[in-house]
């Protein structure tokens, strides 16, 4: 098991988790809208651990650059956890 720490609540998940399934099952400040990485409602800020993210994909890349957010931000409908993580929602 590993630890991802949301918004300071810290949840133990089995590596390759993905985020989306992980905010689904434990009530996380982390909204969805399209859940395909097309709207950029699940906007997170990664806080420690980017290294243990999977990468960040074309359609991911793509909603990223438009919204022109930090390159510490991810969409959590598209990133799995490997590692310790953690993250919080982005402004």
């Amino acid at each position: 098991m590993i630890t991802v720490t949301i918004a300071g609540r810290t949840i133990e998940v089995a590596t390759g988790t993905t985020m989306q399934h992980i905010c689904d099952e434990h009530d996380t400040p982390v909204r969805f809208g399209c859940r395909a990485a097309r709207c950029g409602a699940c906007m997170i800020k990664v806080i420690a651990g980017a290294d243990n993210l999977s990468p960040a994909g074309p359609d991911e890349r793509a909603v990223l650059d438009v919204l022109a957010w930090s390159p510490d931000c991810r969409l959590a409908c598209q990133a799995t956890v490997f590692g310790t993580v953690t993250i919080d929602v982005a402004d």
